[in-house]
C-alpha cells in the first residue's frame, strides 16, 4: 500500500474491497483496477506513451521495425468489416461511446464501463480494428519497466484519433438510435489531450457510480456550458463558449455536480474560476441545478509541497470577492474545493469524505481557513435548488441511451426506444400510427398488434436502443 499523503490530515477510511460494488464484473472493480493515483505510474510526467496505426506503418514501410503485432495494422478490406459487423454490434459501440465521452481511459476502466472484459485485450477483434482504421490510438503508462504492478495487457490506454475516419467510416454505417448511443448528438471527440488528467477524470466517474447513491454520471463531452446550461435543461446560453467540465456526477434528484481535476495551480486557474462563477451567476440553482467542486490531484510523491489545494482556494476567494453573497444562487455556495487524496487516501482506499462528496465552501463568516466550511455534496437538504423550469431528472433517464454510461445503470435487455420518439414505437402511445381510413382490421385489432401467436409489430432490432 502506498504511503499516506504527508501534507494533510487522513480521514477515515476503508479498503474498496471491503464494500460491494456496482461494477460486478470480475477483475475490473475500483479494488481490482490499477490505481491512476496511487500507482506511480506517471513518473515522470503525466502524459502517457502514445502510437497510432499511421506510424506504425509508417516504421514498417521503411525498414523500421513496428512496436505493436501485425494484426494490428490490417488493411481497409479487413478491419471495415469488423467494425461493422452484427457480431458484438452493441459492445463495440458502448466502447467507442466510452472513448468519445472521458477521451482517454484505461483498458480496465474501459472494460468497467462497457460490462465488457473483451476490452482488457487491445488485440481483440474490435479495439484492433478500431486502431487499424486509426479510429482510436493506443497509449502505455510511461512507469519504469522494473515495475510489475500491473497485469500485462492492462498497462494500456485508449483515446479517440485526430482522424475523421469516424465521420467517414462509421457514421454512415450506424443508424439514427445507435448514432445516438456512441455520440449522444455531439460531434466525435478528438483533439487535445491530457492524460493522466483525463484517467482521473474517469476514474472519479467509475467510483462514483460504483459506491454512491447517485443518479448517473457523464465524461467531459457532455460537460460543455450548453449542455449544463443550456440546450441540456431545453434553455439558451448566450455565447456559449467551448468550456467543460472534466465530468458529470448527478445526484438522484437531479443536481449536477461539476467537477473539475487540478494537478497544479497554473496560471490560468483564476480565469477558469472566473468564467465559471459567471456563468452560475447568471444561471441560479433554482432554475439551472448546478455546482461546481475543484478537486486538487497533484502527484502523490511531489516534494516540493506545492500542494495546489490552497492555491486554489485563493483564486476562488479572489474571484469571489466581485460576486458577494452566500445565498444558495450565489456562486460562493456553488463552487466547492476538495482533494483526491481527501477522498481517497490510499491505495485503493475511500474515505468519509467521499461518501459524502464533502467540499469546501467560501461561506464562513471568517478568514483564511475559517472562511472554509465543509458541506457534503450528496445531502439534499444543502442543495433544494429547482423550480418547474425544467425536468431536473430527465437527465438520469436520458443517460441510459447513452454507450458511455456504467452498465449496471443500464439495465440489461431494457428497451429505451421511447425515450427518443422514434415513431414506430411512441412514447407512451400504444398505437403507433392510427389506422388509415381503408384498412381492413380485425373488428377491435389495432395496427401493428399481433395475431395469434404473432407478437406485435416492433422495429428491427438495429433501430432501437436496448440497454
Amino acid at each position: 500500500m502506498s504511503a499516506q499523503h504527508p501534507r494533510r490530515k487522513t480521514p477515515e477510511s476503508i479498503h474498496a474491497a471491503m464494500l460491494p460494488s456496482a461494477c460486478t464484473l470480475d477483475g475490473v472493480s475500483t479494488a481490482q483496477r490499477v490505481d491512476p493515483y496511487w500507482d506511480e505510474l506517471w513518473v515522470p510526467g503525466s502524459q502517457a506513451n502514445w502510437t497510432t496505426a499511421y506510424a506504425e506503418r509508417y516504421y514498417r514501410d521503411h525498414g523500421g521495425a513496428p512496436g505493436v503485432p501485425p494484426r494490428l495494422l490490417m488493411e481497409q478490406d479487413e478491419y471495415l468489416p469488423l467494425l461493422t459487423t452484427n457480431r458484438g454490434r452493441v459492445k463495440r459501440q458502448n466502447a467507442w461511446s466510452v472513448i468519445h465521452a472521458y477521451r482517454t481511459v484505461t483498458a480496465e476502466q474501459l472494460a468497467a464501463f462497457a460490462g465488457c472484459r473483451t476490452f482488457l485485450d487491445h488485440r481483440s477483434a474490435p479495439l484492433a480494428a478500431s486502431f487499424a482504421s486509426d479510429l482510436i490510438d493506443f497509449g502505455w503508462f510511461p512507469v519504469p519497466r522494473r515495475y510489475s504492478g500491473i497485469t500485462p495487457g492492462r498497462n494500456i490506454l485508449y483515446r479517440p484519433a485526430a482522424t475523421d475516419v469516424f465521420k467517414r467510416l462509421i457514421e454512415p454505417t450506424l443508424t439514427g438510435p445507435e448514432s445516438l448511443t456512441v455520440t449522444g448528438g455531439q460531434h466525435w471527440s478528438s483533439g487535445g489531450q491530457y492524460d493522466r488528467h483525463n484517467v482521473l477524470a474517469a476514474e472519479l466517474a467509475l467510483r462514483a457510480s460504483e459506491y454512491l447513491p447517485i443518479g448517473t454520471v457523464m465524461g467531459e463531452t457532455f460537460a460543455s456550458v450548453d449542455l449544463l446550461l443550456g440546450s441540456g435543461l431545453g434553455k439558451t446560453v448566450k455565447k456559449p463558449d467551448n468550456r467543460r467540465a472534466d465530468g458529470v456526477i448527478v445526484r438522484k434528484d437531479g443536481l449536477r455536480i461539476a467537477y473539475e481535476i487540478t494537478a497544479t495551480a497554473s496560471r490560468g486557474l483564476e480565469s477558469k474560476v472566473r468564467r465559471w462563477a459567471q456563468a452560475l451567476a447568471a444561471h441560479p440553482l433554482e432554475t439551472s441545478g448546478l455546482v461546481l467542486v475543484f478537486i486538487a490531484a497533484p502527484h502523490p510523491d511531489r516534494k516540493d509541497g506545492k500542494n495546489p489545494l490552497t492555491a486554489i482556494r485563493n483564486a476562488i476567494a479572489e474571484v469571489l470577492r466581485d460576486f458577494p453573497g452566500t445565498g444558495s444562487d450565489s456562486p460562493t455556495a456553488r463552487i466547492g474545493v476538495a482533494s483526491w487524496d481527501d477522498y481517497f487516501p490510499s491505495r485503493h482506499e475511500l474515505s468519509e469524505n467521499f461518501f459524502r462528496l464533502e467540499a469546501d465552501f467560501a461561506v464562513g463568516n471568517g478568514k483564511g481557513a475559517a472562511k472554509w466550511i465543509p458541506r457534503g455534496l450528496l445531502d439534499e437538504q444543502k442543495f433544494e435548488p429547482w423550480t418547474e423550469t425544467f425536468d431536473a431528472k430527465a437527465v438520469i433517464d436520458n443517460a441510459s441511451l447513452l454507450g458511455a454510461t456504467p452498465h449496471w445503470f443500464r439495465e440489461a435487455g431494457k428497451d429505451y426506444t421511447q425515450l427518443i420518439g422514434s415513431p414506430m414505437d411512441r412514447a407512451g402511445v400504444s398505437v403507433p400510427h392510427p389506422a388509415p381510413a381503408n384498412a381492413k382490421l380485425a373488428k377491435g385489432r389495432a395496427l401493428g398488434s399481433g395475431v395469434g401467436s404473432a407478437k406485435d409489430t416492433q422495429l428491427p432490432r438495429r433501430l432501437r436502443i436496448i440497454g
